[in-house]
C-alpha cells in the first residue's frame, strides 16, 4: 500500500469514531503504600464495570483503555513509578453466547502495566484508528488494579488509587462500523520440574491471584488460575520465573497456548514485562520471521520500566493457524540479587467470526444463564465442580448464576467453621440489582457437599456444607451439590482459600472441562 493510500485509509477510519467517542471513568479502591512492594506484591482490588445500559442492551466498540495513578481524591496525579498493572477480563461463556461465537474467547481482554506510559502521564492501550473490540452493554468487565513501590524507602501517609478510563463508541451512532478484533493473550514460560528458576503462583510467600497479570485461563489445558500450565507433552510450565544476576534469554513455544482458531492478522499488541527486561519477541518459527520485537527501557539508578514498545498496524501482520510460534524474552539483571520476571503479550487480531448482533439478539442471548447446569469454582486451593439444582430452586439458582457470572464473589476469602465454608461479599448497588424477590421455592437440606445461596439486605454468601447442618435460616436456599472437588473442599477446610473466579457452565461446556486438583497446603 502506498503512503498516500495509507493516509487516506487512516483518515477514513478515524472519521468513523472521532465524533462519537464516549468515556466511562472508574476509580479503584484507595491503596495505602506503607513499604516497598515488588511487582505483584502491592495492594490490589477488583470491581465489575458495565460500559452501557444492561437493561437495554446494545453493541459497543471499545477502542482504548487508560489508567493513571492518582491520589485519594481521585484527581491529583501521583508518581507513575507506583503503577504495577491493571487487568480487564471478560466472562468467556457470556461473551461467546452474546456474540454467537464458535470459539471460546480467552478471559483476559487486556493488561496495562508500567512500561505502557504515554505523554501527559498515565498508561494506555489504544487500538489503531478504525478498529475496536466488540462489547455488549449488558456484559460485565472485571477490572483488577494493583500498585507497587520499588523505590520509596519510607513512604509517609501515601495513599493512591487507579483512575481507569474506557473509550468506546455506540454502534448505533456510526455510519461506518469499526473493523472487529478479538483478544488473544500469550505468555512466555519455563518448565517447572527440576528448574530452580521456576516460580509458582506464590511469589515471595504471597498468592497473587487477586490481581495477577498472568493469563491462566487462556491455555486450553491450564491448571486452574495459578501460574502453572500443562503443555501438550504433559510438562508443568510457569509464566513466572527468576532472573539471576546477569543476562538471561528464554525461548518458549507459544503455539499451543495461543491455540489460533483460524488464519488472521495482528493489528495491536500490548506487552507486559518486569524490571530489567530488555526485549520480548513474538516469532513465527515456521516462516523464520519476527512478527514483533518489543524493546524495553529501564530507568537509570532506579527500579522500574520507563517504556515498553507496543505494536500498532492498520495493514496488519498475517498469523496462520498451522504455523508454529515462540516467545523470546531477554532480561539483564544488574543487581546482586535474583529478580522476578514475566513476559506476556496481549494481541488484538482480526475476527472473521464477527456478525453484528441486534439489541433484540443481545437480550435473547443473555438468557444463556437460564441454560446453566453446573458451576465451576476456581479457588486458590484447586477447583470444585457442582451441579445446579434447577428443578428444585430455579429462581434462586438463576440469582446465584447472575452473581457468579458478574464476578461478585471473585477474590472472596472462605470463612471456615465446624460445619461449613462461607464466601461472603458486601452487596453494592450493581450486585443488588442482580437479585430479584423469590417466593415459594424449597430451601432444601444442607447435606455435606450442598451449596447454598444466602442473601440479606447488606450481603450475600454462598455456603458449602462440610457436615450435616441442623438447617438453613430463612435467608438461605440450597442451589447446588458438589461433584468433583471434594478433596479441594477438605483442603480449604484445613487451610482456607480464596475464590479466584466462578464459571457457569452449560451441558456443552462440560464436554471440554479441565479441573485443577487440590494443592498441597499446610493446615492452619
Amino acid at each position: 500500500m502506498t503512503r498516500a493510500l495509507q493516509l487516506i485509509l487512516v483518515l477514513s477510519l478515524a472519521a468513523t469514531t472521532l465524533l462519537a467517542t464516549e468515556q466511562r471513568v472508574v476509580l479503584s479502591n484507595v491503596y495505602p503504600i506503607v513499604k516497598k512492594y515488588k511487582s505483584m506484591e502491592g495492594p490490589y482490588g477488583s470491581q465489575v464495570v458495565y460500559l452501557g445500559d444492561r437493561d437495554n442492551p446494545e453493541l459497543l466498540w471499545l477502542t482504548a483503555i487508560r489508567t493513571e495513578v492518582v491520589g485519594e481524591d481521585g484527581k491529583t496525579k501521583k508518581s507513575p513509578e507506583l503503577m504495577c498493572h491493571m487487568n480487564v477480563d471478560i466472562d468467556p461463556a457470556r461473551h461467546k453466547a452474546l456474540f454467537n461465537l464458535q470459539r471460546l474467547p480467552p478471559s483476559r481482554l487486556m493488561t496495562i502495566s508500567q512500561g505502557m506510559r504515554v505523554p501527559g502521564g498515565g498508561f494506555e492501550a489504544r487500538l489503531p484508528d478504525g478498529f475496536g473490540f466488540p462489547i455488549a452493554s449488558n456484559e460485565p468487565l472485571l477490572v483488577m488494579t494493583q500498585v507497587l513501590n520499588h523505590n520509596i524507602e519510607h513512604p509517609q501517609s501515601l495513599k493512591v488509587r487507579h483512575r481507569v478510563t474506557f473509550e468506546f463508541v455506540r454502534d448505533r451512532d456510526l455510519q461506518k462500523r469499526p473493523v472487529p478484533l478479538f483478544n488473544l493473550p500469550v505468555t512466555g514460560m519455563v518448565q517447572m520440574s527440576g528448574n530452580p528458576l521456576a516460580r509458582a503462583a506464590g511469589m515471595g510467600g504471597m498468592d497473587h491471584a487477586g490481581a495477577s497479570c498472568l493469563v491462566g485461563t487462556r491455555a486450553p489445558n491450564a491448571m486452574g488460575m495459578a501460574s502453572d500450565y500443562v503443555d501438550p507433552q504433559g510438562r508443568h510450565m510457569t509464566g513466572h520465573w527468576v532472573v539471576p544476576p546477569g543476562k538471561q534469554v528464554n525461548a518458549s513455544d507459544a503455539t499451543w497456548f495461543m491455540n489460533l482458531p483460524y488464519d488472521t492478522k495482528l493489528h495491536y499488541a500490548a506487552v507486559h514485562l518486569h524490571p530489567f527486561a530488555q526485549s520480548l519477541t513474538l516469532r513465527d518459527t515456521t516462516a523464520g520471521l519476527d512478527l514483533f520485537k518489543a524493546r524495553a527501557t529501564n530507568p537509570k539508578h532506579r527500579v522500574g520500566l520507563e517504556h515498553v514498545d507496543a505494536f500498532v498496524s492498520i495493514d496488519g501482520v498475517p498469523m496462520y493457524r498451522d504455523h508454529k510460534y515462540e516467545m523470546v524474552s531477554v532480561y539483564d539483571n544488574p543487581t546482586k540479587q535474583n529478580a522476578d520476571s514475566m513476559a506476556s503479550m496481549f494481541l488484538a487480531v482480526d475476527d472473521p467470526e464477527f456478525a453484528a448482533p441486534t439489541p433484540a439478539e443481545l437480550a435473547e442471548r443473555a438468557t444463556i444463564l437460564a441454560d446453566a447446569v453446573a458451576v465451576i469454582l476456581r479457588t486458590s486451593a484447586g477447583d470444585i465442580g457442582a451441579m445446579l439444582l434447577r428443578d428444585q430452586a430455579p429462581q434462586t439458582v438463576l440469582q446465584f448464576a447472575r452473581l457468579i457470572s458478574a464476578g461478585a464473589f471473585r477474590g472472596a476469602a472462605g470463612t471456615v467453621n465446624d460445619s461449613s465454608i462461607a464466601f461472603t461479599i458486601a452487596l453494592n448497588d450493581d450486585f443488588r440489582r442482580l437479585l430479584r424477590p423469590v417466593a415459594g421455592e424449597t430451601r432444601g437440606e444442607p447435606h455435606p457437599g450442598a451449596i447454598s445461596l444466602c442473601t440479606t439486605e447488606a450481603d450475600a454468601s454462598f455456603v458449602i456444607a462440610t457436615r450435616t447442618s441442623p438447617g438453613l435460616d430463612s435467608h438461605c436456599t440450597v442451589v447446588g451439590q458438589i461433584g468433583p472437588g471434594s478433596e479441594v473442599v477438605r483442603a480449604i477446610t484445613a487451610a482456607g482459600a480464596q475464590l479466584l473466579r466462578g464459571e457457569i457452565m452449560s451441558a456443552t461446556d462440560l464436554q471440554d472441562l479441565h479441573l485443577a486438583p487440590a494443592k498441597r497446603v499446610a493446615s492452619r
